[in-house]
């Protein structure tokens, strides 16, 4: 009789353990927070135990400077809750500020534990391709919803799982989201790593069918969103990943739709010939363009803005605390409105412009110093159109966060600091090959 092998805590390699884990914490994530959160949470626990033995956590600049803004959040975050005299009692609870904390400070720590992950060609191509086919069951709830008038919520677990399957009354494509802003900036993120995908050079017939389908009903899906947002993405980021000679197509297709919207809106030839214009085009998508879409606003984007550099002023250093903007600004307009339309200002207004300043200038340098790498140098590091489709995901979300903010949902916000820490794996690996050159 043979006995079993005794199986102990050194036979188990973690990277493989923890590798499989976050991307199928991926694979999941835009269906369901929950249970891409089980799978992704173990793995980040593991890349976490990675990077200790790799290198001392402040031995690297960028985690010292989210170290410093974290402090610097949870600083604030206790001072308004327990020393800072509440000035808006009725609208604003103050417990709103330490439960902001958990739209940074975690992710923060994501950056840093899923370096190990994606620290490779490879593995950045494996998160593509999974972060897409992930993307299958927004793409499918959503046509569903459009096309078929599938409707919910469907919830699951107690309500622990929602999908959100909204009719569609004034707003578009949303699926699995909230609403249709949030679809799209998934759909955003999605879509250039969906045009790297087709790009990937393949004989095998049944991939570069499988890859043409996904770029195909992804770029369906952003159109019929109808977010303006959206929009700007799907055109915005091609040039990026392509390059120039993407320019010979897309100038005229732009040039073209930018005619169509100028007849239908300003009177150059005559009404007759305008109203069959408009008669070609559908109405939802008039509306995005018309001055009849604006007529019903309550506020403009620039009064929103206005109010929120007003309100920095307020507190400049330490902030007034996580979703003072939606109170405050009640209190002066009675309209509601649940964010200030800008990550910078609502950070400022939540935290304080120090730790806005540290935090922005560390994105912009991420973003800066690896399209550099990406874009512009020549180097052994290995940079195809899959990093040129991280790179425009990322930069993108970003500028879009500038005129909404779609960053305070779980699900985006994972991926978009994923996004960062790829850049940041970028700089490291071209720092490397520098060392040893």
């Amino acid at each position: 009789m043979h006995s079993s092998p005794i199986v102990t805590l050194k036979n188990f390699n973690y990277e493989k353990i923890g590798i499989i884990l976050f991307f199928t914490g991926i694979f999941f994530l835009c269906s369901s927070i929950l249970i891409g959160g089980m799978f992704l949470l173990p793995s980040l626990l593991i890349g976490s135990s990675i990077k200790i033995k790799e290198k001392n956590y402040f031995n690297d600049k960028w985690n010292c400077s989210l170290f410093v803004c974290g402090i610097l959040i949870l600083t604030n975050s206790l001072l308004q809750f327990f020393f800072i005299p509440n000035n808006y009692p009725v609208s604003w609870d103050p417990k709103l500020t330490l439960i902001g904390i958990f739209n940074w400070i975690p992710l923060f720590w994501i950056f840093w534990a899923c370096q190990p992950y994606l620290n490779s060609h490879h593995k950045r191509k494996t998160f593509v391709i999974t972060l897409i086919a992930g993307t299958l069951p927004l793409l499918i709830t959503g046509f569903g919803q459009y096309f078929f008038k599938w409707h919910g919520p469907f919830k699951t677990l107690n309500g622990l799982i929602i999908w959100y399957q909204r009719p569609i009354t004034d707003g578009g494509l949303s699926g699995l989201f909230n609403n249709q802003n949030y679809a799209g900036t998934w759909l955003n993120f999605v879509w250039p790593l969906s045009i790297a995908l087709i790009l990937d050079k393949t004989k095998n017939v049944i991939k570069k069918g499988i890859s043409l389908s996904f770029f195909i009903s992804i770029g369906v899906a952003i159109f019929l969103t109808y977010s303006r947002n959206a929009w700007t993405g799907l055109f915005l980021v091609i040039p990026l990943v392509v390059g120039g000679q993407s320019f010979n197509f897309l100038v005229p297709i732009l040039i073209l739709f930018s005619f169509i919207v100028v007849l239908t809106i300003f009177p150059i030839f005559s009404l007759e010939f305008q109203s069959l214009i408009k008669d070609l085009i559908p109405e939802r998508i008039l509306l995005e363009f018309a001055k009849e879409g604006y007529e019903n606003l309550d506020v403009t984007r620039y009064e929103i803005y206005k109010s929120a550099l007003n309100m920095i002023s307020f507190k400049p250093l330490i902030g007034s605390g996580a979703a003072a903007f939606t109170a405050i600004y009640y209190l002066q307009t009675s309209f509601y409105k649940g964010h200030s339309h800008n990550l910078i200002t609502e950070l400022a207004i939540s935290y304080g412009i120090p730790v806005t300043v540290i935090l922005l200038i560390t994105i912009i340098l991420l973003l800066v110093l690896s399209g550099r790498i990406i874009f512009l140098k020549n180097l052994k590091i290995k940079t195809t159109f899959y990093e040129r489709g991280l790179w425009a995901s990322t930069f993108f979300f970003f500028l879009s966060q500038l005129v909404d903010i779609q960053y305070f949902d779980g699900k985006i916000s994972i991926i978009a600091w994923i996004l960062i820490a790829i850049l940041k794996n970028i700089i490291d690996e071209d720092n490397y090959l520098r060392t040893i050159n």
